[in-house]
C-alpha cells in the first residue's frame, strides 16, 4: 500500500509548535522546514504566472518572487541561540508558506504571553478547544461568510447576556472569560469547509451538546461543535489556532489563490475578553540580543533548497570601551569575533 503524502504544513509547522525553535543546534532543521515552504511558495509562482494576468495577479506574483530568496541568521554562540537577523517577505500569509510560519510563529509567541499572565491572575481558569463548523458547500464567498456572521451571532448573544440586555438569551461561550479563534479553511474534494478554532478560558468546561443545540439555532444548517480541554504543553493547543494561514498549503495552487482572492483583507484572527488587545509585531523577523557576541551566516534559496553561503563575525556592544579583550571560539568553528568597524580585538 503507497505510504500517504504527509501534508505540507505537517512538515512546516514546526517554528510555531515547538518551543525552543530559536536553539542554535537545532537550525539546520529550521532551515530545512524553511526550504520546504519557500519551495511550495515557488510554485504558486509559477501557477500565477501561467493564469490570465490582471493587476492582483501580477502584484501578488512580483512580491513571491522576491519573498525569501536569501536569509540572515545571526548566532549568538554565547548563549546557544540563532535568531532570523534579516530576509525580505512578502507577507503574503495566504499564498506564501513562509510567511505563514513566521505570521504564525508571531501570533502564537504573543497570545502564549498574554496566557501566562492571564493565567497568574486567574489560576481558576482553564483553556479549551473549541471548534465550530457550517456544512460544506460550493460558493467558498457564501459559505465564508455564513461562518463568519453566524460566529458573529453567537458572540452577540454572549455580549448581550453578561451585559444585562433584556431578552437575551444565555449561550454556553458565556461561561468563557477570554478568547482567541481564527478562522480556516480545507477543501477535501468534497466543497469548501470553512470552520473556526478557538482557544477559550474558562473555569469549567462549556457543555459540547448545549453549545451544539446553540450553534444549530444560529446556522440553521449545522451542529457540528467540538469541546476539548487543552493539556499538557498549551502551545501545542495554542497551535491548533495559529497554524490556519499555513493549512492553506494542503490546498491546490488553483484553490489556494481561490481562497485567498475571496479572503484577502478579512480578518482572520480575533479575540475578545481576556485576550482583547493582543498586539501581534509586524516585522517576521525575530528580536535581536543585544550587547551579545554574535556570528552571522548567510543563505540562499539555490536548486531547490537553502544552501549556505558565507559567514562572518561581531559584537554589539553599548559601551565598547568595556571590551578590552574578547576572543571567542565557537564549538563549531576555530574563529575571532570582530568589534565594531571590522576591527579585530
Amino acid at each position: 500500500m503507497a505510504k500517504k503524502k504527509t501534508p505540507v504544513s505537517a512538515s512546516i509547522l514546526a517554528d510555531v509548535a515547538r518551543t525552543g525553535v530559536d536553539e542554535a543546534e537545532l537550525l539546520g532543521e529550521r532551515i530545512a522546514r524553511y526550504g520546504v515552504a519557500h519551495a511550495r511558495t515557488l510554485n504558486m509562482l509559477e501557477h500565477l504566472r501561467g493564469v490570465p494576468s490582471d493587476p492582483q495577479t501580477v502584484r501578488a506574483a512580483a512580491g513571491l518572487a522576491s519573498c525569501g530568496n536569501y536569509l540572515h541568521f545571526r548566532e549568538y554562540f554565547t548563549v546557544g541561540k540563532v535568531r532570523l537577523h534579516n530576509a525580505q517577505f512578502c507577507k503574503q500569509h495566504l499564498i506564501c508558506p513562509l510567511c505563514a510560519i513566521r505570521r504564525g510563529a508571531k501570533s502564537l509567541g504573543a497570545y502564549l504571553a498574554r496566557w501566562e499572565v492571564i493565567r497568574a491572575e486567574h489560576p481558576d481558569l482553564k483553556p479549551y478547544l473549541v471548534t465550530l463548523t457550517v456544512k460544506n458547500g460550493e460558493d467558498l464567498a457564501e459559505r465564508q461568510n455564513h461562518l463568519t456572521k453566524s460566529l458573529r451571532r453567537l458572540l452577540d448573544r454572549r455580549r448581550n447576556f453578561n451585559a444585562g440586555v433584556r431578552g437575551s438569551p444565555w449561550t454556553e461561550l458565556c461561561k468563557v472569560k477570554g478568547a482567541v479563534y481564527t478562522l480556516e479553511l480545507t477543501n477535501k474534494g468534497k466543497g469548501w469547509h470553512p470552520h473556526c478554532h478557538m482557544i477559550a478560558l474558562a473555569p469549567s468546561a462549556p457543555s459540547q451538546s448545549d453549545l451544539s443545540a446553540e450553534w444549530l439555532s444560529v446556522t440553521g444548517d449545522s451542529m457540528i461543535v467540538d469541546v476539548r480541554p487543552i493539556t499538557g504543553d498549551p502551545a501545542e493547543g495554542f497551535m491548533e489556532v495559529f497554524k490556519y494561514a499555513v493549512k492553506f498549503s494542503d490546498l491546490s495552487l488553483a484553490d489556494n489563490w481561490e481562497a485567498a482572492q475571496v479572503l484577502k483583507g478579512k480578518r482572520l484572527l480575533n479575540s475578545f475578553g481576556l485576550f482583547r488587545g493582543v498586539k501581534v509585531p509586524e516585522s517576521l523577523l525575530d528580536e535581536p540580543l543585544d550587547d551579545l557576541p554574535y556570528w552571522d551566516r548567510f543563505y540562499r534559496f539555490i536548486q531547490g533548497e537553502y544552501q549556505f553561503t558565507g559567514e562572518s563575525g561581531g559584537v554589539q556592544l553599548q559601551d565598547t570601551d568595556q571590551l578590552k579583550l574578547i576572543v571567542v571560539k565557537p564549538a563549531n568553528l576555530a574563529a575571532t569575533a570582530h568589534l565594531p568597524g571590522g576591527r579585530k580585538p
